[in-house]
């Protein structure tokens, strides 16, 4: 059965008896009706033609009044599946038009029926790429044909007119779409408005809208020059009240007082990380301080987001204390990004603040890229193997640590390996700290490896690392060809009485270390083959050596050592150091604080781990106030103070007769047995 969609062809019988004009009469758009049966459609009975043309299936006759010209105008349907195909009937004699028989460009809507009183429309089907060119591809309608009846080409048509006012009404929309809406056009009046319903609305409008901008520019204008008016102030005090009071926070009155002061110390005060947008707030405008100290304030995260952001910014503060405050995650990442910009931070503490492995590698990235800071305290955190191994690639990387402390973490296995085998590459580090880990032979195999070619490193403390008498043998292979280590600590290992010879005749073959320590290795007390050998060490070297002592013989304490390599570094440092003292006594009182002797002391190169150096502070200080006369550092009256204090800690030897001690043991034994 033949597809009601497609016209039907003529038969060579009907085309010669009609004319051409019915040759392009097609099945209306509009018909329906319902599908024949399959017995109609088999039927022999032959179906009639109307027009020279076989009348549909679903065609039947309509009235003039169902059929009527308004319905059949489809210039109004906008949407696409509303619109007459463009069905053109096409002849095998017009497929190629002679001057008699040209193609035919209309298309007819409708059925010319027999006994009807009605004409179907012709409609001419417009060009749609002419169109394009003439005016532009809005005037397309979406790839659909535009039928134009062809009454309407003649002017003063109503067919003409209708089509006319309807191109208008499609222009002026089209530019409406167009226009992109503002406030002005919208309060603007509209041309087409008439003035019998004028009102003043839009003028009102207008000058309320003067009157907010002439408002708003005034007090701009008042608050840059109260700006202006108002005192600078290089300590920020003002800041941190304002913040506060903006916070709804309550000011802290110690900060009140010495946020102007060069060494600012808050511990111990419960800030919280709120309360430190404030004091990070003041500090932005502060070029005082130089010497932040924010230790055990529970600042947390947000906390330290705040300090970091301020960093950014401040070029004043060299020093930074922000340990024991759970900074954890957020705020590792926070001062992973600081480093990356900052340029005047030098030291930096950031110990029992929770930090991890996955911390570890923000601080891979940003020590990588920082040039600036030379001391960095990372100890009681709780790094691991992996945090280790980011930790070796950062100081591959780095060029400006100096002092690195990661004491109290738990570096074991290929992490202390990682950690040993990257001093064989950085040839900038100085003292390196990893007492209270788990380093066993795999640290003690990376650092043989490390120590072998690295000349730069001067302090190395490997406290209480699981190091027994055969990790002593590994390490010794290192230190006996090291040349550069000063001071090896090595206090709390099990090493016995094997191991504590093994490390001293790898000592003796040492050309440059001078302080030794092996308290509590095995044994409370050393043996008396390694205490005679210790005596001749020390007779034929200048070195010291920290043991567990031979009964009841006097020995050096860890605050008599310090004090003694003070003493040997006065004698051969001492313009280095009083430099550095005079730099740090910037208001010429005379007086030092704690923090600034220890950067004194650091920058005149006195290499001692943090720990040393805290006890040795404590100790210089005699009145115990927190500050202390750096003339009488280099007088030696410090020293001299000491001894009077404590005579019986006395960094001198006292001279005992070891055959009298040995029988005098032997004695003691006899008595208890």
């Amino acid at each position: 059965m033949e597809d009601p969609e497609e016209p039907r062809g003529e038969s060579p019988s009907a085309e010669e008896g009609h004319s051409s004009k019915h040759r392009s009469l097609i099945r209306p758009h509009s018909a329906k009706g319902k599908k024949p049966s399959s017995r109609s459609s088999t039927s022999s009975t032959p179906e009639p033609t109307v027009g020279g043309l076989r009348r549909p299936w679903s065609a039947h006759p309509k009235t003039r009044a169902d059929v009527s010209k308004k319905k059949l105008v489809r210039d109004n349907l906008k949407r696409s599946h509303m619109r007459p195909p463009n069905r053109r009937q096409k002849h095998k004699d017009e497929e190629t038009p002679t001057e008699g028989n040209k193609a035919d460009d209309t298309q007819v809507i409708g059925l010319e029926c027999a006994g009807l009183d009605y004409k179907p429309q012709r409609y001419k089907v417009r060009d749609e790429s002419a169109d394009y060119e003439a005016h532009g591809e809005d005037t397309l309608d979406h790839g659909v044909n535009t039928l134009v009846s062809e009454s309407s080409r003649f002017p003063g048509s109503p067919e003409h007119s209708w089509a006319m006012t309807q191109v208008k009404e499609k222009d002026a929309r089209s530019e409406t779409k167009k226009q992109h809406p503002s406030f002005e056009t919208w309060i603007m009046p509209s041309p087409h408005d008439s003035e019998d319903y004028d009102t003043d609305l839009e003028t009102d409008m207008l000058k309320n809208m003067e009157e907010v901008k002439q408002k708003l520019l005034k007090k701009q204008k008042k608050k840059t020059k109260k700006e202006a008016d108002k005192p600078i102030d290089p300590t920020g005090k003002t800041t941190y009240l304002d913040q506060c009071k903006r916070d709804g926070l309550i000011p802290v009155s110690y900060l009140s007082r010495h946020l102007g002061d060069r060494n600012l110390r808050m511990r111990h005060h419960y800030l919280g990380g709120l309360a430190t947008k404030p004091v990070a707030r003041a500090l932005e405008f502060n070029t005082v301080t130089e010497n932040l100290d924010l230790g055990d304030n529970y600042l947390e995260g947000d906390g330290a987001v705040y300090l970091c952001r301020m960093l950014k910014d401040n070029m004043f503060i060299v020093t930074l204390d922000i340990s024991n405050n759970f900074i954890q995650s957020r705020g590792a990442r926070a001062v992973a990004s600081m480093l990356e910009v900052n340029t005047t931070l030098k030291t930096l503490s950031l110990s029992g603040n929770q930090l991890c492995d996955r911390d570890a590698q923000y601080f891979m990235e940003a020590l990588k890229n920082n040039s600036s800071l030379t001391s960095l305290d990372l100890s009681n955190n709780e790094f691991g193997e992996a945090g280790g191994t980011y930790i070796a690639a950062a100081l591959v990387g780095n060029e400006s640590i100096t002092d690195l402390d990661l004491s109290w973490n738990s570096l074991r296995n290929k992490g202390a390996e990682a950690i040993g085998k990257a001093l064989s590459t950085n040839q900038v580090l100085e003292v390196l700290d990893v007492s209270w880990n788990g380093f066993g032979m795999p640290g003690c195999r990376g650092l043989q490896l490390g120590l072998r070619v690295n000349s730069k490193l001067r302090v190395l403390d490997i406290s209480n690392n699981r190091i027994n008498k055969n990790c002593a043998k590994e390490l010794s292979l290192g230190l006996s060809k090291n040349f550069g280590l000063e001071t090896l600590l090595m206090n709390l290992n099990a090493l016995t009485d094997e191991g504590i010879e093994t490390i001293l005749k790898a000592v003796n073959q040492n050309q440059t270390l001078t302080y030794v320590s092996l308290q509590n290795c095995g044994e409370m007390n050393i043996n008396i083959s390694n205490y005679k050998r210790i005596q001749q060490m020390e007779s034929e070297k200048d070195i010291t050596i920290l043991h567990g002592g031979l009964g009841g013989v006097q020995r050096y304490t860890p605050q008599t050592s310090v004090l003694k390599v003070l003493s040997k570094f006065l004698k051969e440092h001492k313009i280095d150091l009083e430099g550095a003292l005079r730099q740090q006594d910037k208001d010429h009182s005379g007086s030092l604080q704690h923090e600034e002797v220890k950067l004194a002391f650091k920058e005149a190169g006195l290499r001692l781990t943090n720990r040393q150096i805290d006890t040795l502070v404590e100790e210089i200080d005699v009145t115990h106030s927190g500050s202390i006369k750096w003339e009488d550092i280099l007088t030696g009256q410090v020293l001299t103070e000491y001894n009077k204090r404590k005579t019986s800690n006395a960094y001198k030897i006292a001279e005992v007769d070891q055959d009298t001690l040995f029988n005098n043991m032997k004695r003691r034994q006899l008595t208890v047995i």
